[in-house]
């Protein structure tokens, strides 16, 4: 029976204990903490802590590498370097009381709620994330504490590629910059977390940028799909189904390009007649975007009006439309319309930089003090480009939706 070596003395003592097929645990003699764990197949170097921080477990316990990858003086040095970290108070918390996965995402969760209603908006991308975590996170890391994850980036990788062949790359990307956002949001409250990116490992899959726009083509036939709808007027049906300006909703984004959810979110307030404009108010980035009104927007608007009769200035102009742009049973619709306002303008020959102020996207390069006082300085030709895209669009059309009965 081989000698058990109880400590290890030097590099020597770590061949001995593999030669003779040594098995267990062993400490070195002379940095605490470090740990030789040999196996029957391999042997690896560990580091070690154990501590009381007011009266909590934290635990810190690192794999420096596997013999003889490394020898004992190179362990002995990875191993101080851990200790000055503690010695920094950088330790992480025992297994008991470590932050699992699923706390960090009811926080942060939480959080994504307190933030849409603080701006006012849809919480959209609270219940987005709350999808995605039920169906893709939560059944495989709920129970993980995020010092597991964060000290094992290879889990994380591996999982992303299964995601990607069982899911699709875009769903897989998602579903890891949820985590690494959720991580981040947990750092501010758990200072003893790792300072490192969970996701690090990941191989992240390329993504295309959907290019969905309406072919002009086929403008007649989306015209016909949208005569086919009706208006629901009354309150005698279910909040869902009821949108009385859904017509309107998706004709005023293909006229003026603008985002569903901002469209869905507009007031009467917001809508400047003397200033012959819309202002979509904390848009993305936080911005304000003034929409220039042509004669067909404004006709919409006025349909609007008449149909809502709204009886105030903080009624929404098209109430009950937040889902409409994925229930509605047009070929085109949402961002698809705002693609081909795009495309229209580009046929129509407006610059990019007219385009990106009408589309309330900041060119890059150029500051938001600047683009106000090109918009006050150029105000005309941003009408005249604007007058020209709905006049091309309505010619598209076939026919002008915006006169006549909806």
């Amino acid at each position: 029976m081989a000698q058990k070596i109880v400590t290890l003395s030097g590099p020597e003592h770590v061949g001995a204990i593999i030669d003779f097929q040594g098995i267990g645990t062993f400490p070195d003699s002379q940095v605490h903490g470090l740990y030789l764990r040999a196996g029957p197949r391999k042997a690896s170097f560990y580091f070690h802590s154990d501590k009381q921080v007011r009266g909590e477990r934290r635990v810190r316990r690192v794999k420096l590498g596997e013999y003889p990858a490394i020898g004992l003086i190179e362990a002995r040095r990875l191993a101080d370097i851990e200790r000055g970290d503690i010695a920094a108070g950088k330790v992480t918390r025992g297994k008991n009381s470590a932050t699992k996965i699923g706390a960090a995402f009811d926080e942060y969760l939480a959080f994504l709620k307190r933030k849409a209603e603080k701006a006012k908006k849809d919480p959209r991308w609270h219940r987005n994330a709350t999808y995605l975590y039920k169906q893709l996170i939560e059944p495989k890391w709920s129970a993980w504490s995020l010092c597991d994850l964060v000290n094992e980036p290879a889990l994380l990788r591996d999982w992303h590629r299964k995601l990607t062949k069982a899911n699709g790359p875009v769903s897989a990307n998602h579903a890891l910059r949820l985590i690494r956002a959720a991580y981040k949001y947990a750092a501010k409250l758990d200072v003893t977390l790792p300072e490192r990116n969970p996701c690090s490992a990941v191989e992240w899959n390329d993504e295309e940028p959907k290019q969905s726009a309406m072919p002009f083509k086929e403008f007649p036939a989306w015209l016909a799909a949208w005569n086919a709808l009706r208006n629901t007027k009354g309150h005698n049906k279910p909040v869902r189904h009821f949108a009385p300006n859904r017509k309107e909703f998706h004709l005023f984004g293909l006229l003026t390009g603008a985002r569903p959810g901002e469209i869905a979110r507009l007031r009467w307030r917001d809508v400047k007649p003397s200033a012959r404009c819309v202002e979509i108010p904390n848009a993305k980035a936080s911005k304000t975007i003034r929409i220039i009104m042509s004669a067909s927007i404004a006709r919409v608007l006025k349909r609007a009006r008449d149909i809502t009769e709204p009886k105030n200035a903080d009624a929404l102009i098209f109430p009950h439309c937040e889902q409409i742009s994925s229930r509605d049973a047009l070929p085109y619709r949402g961002h698809d319309l705002r693609h081909t306002w795009k495309t229209v303008a580009s046929e129509c020959k407006v610059g990019d930089l007219f385009t990106g102020i009408m589309l309330g996207h900041m060119p890059e390069g150029v500051s938001e003090k600047y683009i106000t006082r090109h918009v006050l300085t150029t105000g005309t030709e941003l009408r005249a480009a604007q007058r020209k895209v709905s006049a091309r669009i309505v010619k598209l059309l076939g026919k002008d939706p915006t006169r006549g009965k909806s």
